[in-house]
């Protein structure tokens, strides 16, 4: 079923009416418009005992038109009267006065029968509100806490859709398994409760000795282990073993910094030998021209010497004219004196060569002593010292394997301990102890859609920070998002984020799967100031993921949103076929308010 119309009226005063549809109806308007007194109005009509507005403003009735998958209800009720009256088009469905409450003297019939009907629930009907099996009658308002939640309440940090009074919860949870499952429990069923509870309990005591048993060989084993270490002062001999290690590792660093300093020296005669050699060959090249050139000077004297003996020719051998014979030179003194400055430079560069020899020589067997003395050390720190060290670390390994095992056999005892407490305080199961506990009827698979719901509606309102997991606990009855409370979120704004999204899974469980769907979903203020410090147009803003989602299950019934306008994120909310009202508390051309005669 869904709201159609809620109507105010009074006399002298203009009906005030707001008008819903299926789908998505938002409500947005300025503070102290009047928005809260819309769903004030609606619990009115069903029942509520609470005025929902101010008599002082001439308001005096409330008309609340409903469609059912079976006609047309219109619940008209006056301020102060605890009857109201009912038109209908359902077949069969009387018109006329009906009652809020079964009583002895009741002469009308009770207006959440009617209700209940439509929705296809027999009546009357009764549902069990105590642990002793005690049933009371089933009323809308049963469970209508869950499907209306005021602003006052939205930011709620216990459980969003248990009551919170005690004996409210009983029968509430009893109504909600009616609803989900069309399960209406009996002494019987619960007998059957009562055999698993006796089973599980034997199973928790079978696995709890079997862990007993487990930690006690373990303990011996530990308590094995430490008998090496009897007689021993370990912690002398620790103290001992880190002076030793200390010791030998300052030895390896200074044979480390001696091997540096080898190296270092090694590197230098290096290249000291690589520029001898460089300055030899530039020796040998030099020493190679001056042969050349002692020859040369040999090849002029001796041609010089056979060619003095030869004649000149006097007569042109053409003309057969006499020539005068040209005086001919001699570079045999001249080449003499050459050959004497060239053999005293080869004397030096021979003298010079035979000196970078004898420094090679010098480098090479430095050198091989300075690689011989590295190689010791090496073998020093790679043969003697580190094994030492390793062997000394391998000991205090050893010892520190004894704290860890006295410090695990310390944690065993206590595991043991613990335990033996476990198993003396597991609660006795009799059969005079047969008790309705209606939790335990909420199973695994309705667990296991719920938390899935979670994490979708959660992931898809752009929820920060993105959930890893969600878990809704059956005990508190309330989400645990990534193993924390919502009250560790610590924030008004945040619980009433979390709020909505839990009544929003369980709209959607009750779409999806439920035996009976009352339809319809009310929420004041879903948002109530929450501010995520991002701008509404960002992908990560959660108050439009909401708005968004919201959108997107307009076709699973009705949801009606009451928000402040400042907090509603910019959205093109008509093109999606939202029903949008406005109160602009005259800041703007449109309606004030909800009533009409109040500004």
């Amino acid at each position: 079923m869904y709201f159609e119309k809620i109507t105010v009226k009074g006399e002298g005063k203009t009906d005030s009416v707001i008008e819903f549809r299926q789908g998505v109806n938002i409500v947005q308007g300025r503070s102290n418009t009047g928005k809260t007194a819309i769903i004030r109005c609606i619990d009115f009509a069903l029942g509520s005992k609470k005025l929902p507005i101010d008599e002082s403003f001439g308001y005096n009735e409330v008309e609340l038109t409903i469609a059912t998958p079976k006609g047309q209800v219109i619940i008209n009720r006056l301020f102060h009267k605890g009857q109201v009256t009912v038109t209908t088009t359902i077949p069969d469905a009387e018109n006329g006065v009906y009652d809020l409450k079964k009583t002895k003297n009741n002469k009308h019939p009770i207006l959440s029968d009617l209700l209940l009907n439509t929705m296809g629930i027999n009546t009357p009907c009764e549902v069990i509100q105590n642990a002793d099996f005690k049933k009371q009658k089933l009323y809308i308002r049963t469970f209508l806490g869950m499907l209306m939640y005021i602003h006052t309440e939205i930011g709620r940090e216990i459980s969003i859709i248990e009551p919170v009074e005690s004996t409210a919860k009983t029968p509430f949870l009893s109504a909600l398994l009616l609803l989900l499952n069309d399960e209406n429990l009996s002494g019987a069923q619960t007998q059957t409760k009562l055999e698993i509870r006796v089973a599980r309990k034997k199973a928790v005591e079978d696995y709890i000795n079997k862990r007993i048993s487990a930690t006690a060989k373990k303990r011996n084993d530990l308590e094995d282990q430490m008998k090496l270490f009897e007689g021993v002062n370990v912690e002398a001999s620790m103290q001992q073993l880190l002076d030793d290690i200390k010791s030998i590792e300052a030895q390896i660093q200074e044979s480390l910094n001696k091997r540096r300093e080898l190296i270092d020296r090694i590197r230098e005669l290096q290249e000291k030998d690589s520029e001898s050699g460089m300055l030899l060959s530039r020796y040998h090249e030099l020493h190679t021209q001056y042969k050349a050139d002692i020859s040369r000077l040999n090849f002029i004297v001796d041609g010089e010497i056979v060619t003095k003996g030869i004649p000149q020719n006097t007569t042109c051998p053409f003309c057969e004219s006499t020539i005068t014979a040209r005086k001919r030179e001699s570079y045999i003194d001249s080449a003499r004196a050459e050959l004497s400055r060239i053999i005293l430079q080869l004397n030096g560069v021979t003298e010079l060569e035979s000196e970078i020899t004898d420094e090679r020589k010098s480098i090479e067997d430095e050198t091989a002593n300075l690689k011989e003395e590295k190689k010791r050390v090496e073998q020093l720190i790679e043969e003697k010292l580190q094994p030492k060290v390793d062997s000394l670390q391998e000991s205090l390994a050893q010892y520190r394997a004894y704290f860890q095992l006295k410090k695990e056999l310390d944690v065993i005892k206590g595991f043991a301990t613990d335990l033996e407490t476990d198993l003396r305080v597991l609660p006795e199961e009799k059969e005079s102890d047969v008790k309705y506990r209606p939790r335990e009827y909420f199973d695994s698979k309705f667990q296991e859609n719920i938390d899935k719901l979670y994490m979708d509606i959660l992931t898809e309102c752009c929820f920060d920070p993105p959930p890893t997991a969600a878990r809704f606990n059956i005990s508190s009855f309330d989400v645990e998002i990534d193993g924390h409370k919502k009250t560790n979120y610590q924030g008004l704004g945040y619980c009433a984020f979390i709020n909505t999204v839990t009544a929003l899974v369980f709209r959607k469980y009750f779409a999806d799967t439920a035996q009976y769907d009352p339809g319809f979903l009310i929420v004041d203020t879903p948002l109530l100031g929450l501010d995520q410090g991002v701008d509404d147009v960002a992908p990560e803003s959660m108050r439009t993921g909401l708005f968004r989602y919201i959108m997107k299950q307009k076709d699973i019934g009705q949801i009606i949103i009451l928000e402040n306008l400042k907090h509603i994120p910019k959205l093109d909310f008509e093109s999606e076929g939202v029903n949008l009202i406005t109160f602009t508390k005259g800041y703007s051309e449109g309606r004030y308010g909800f009533l009409n005669d109040v500004t």
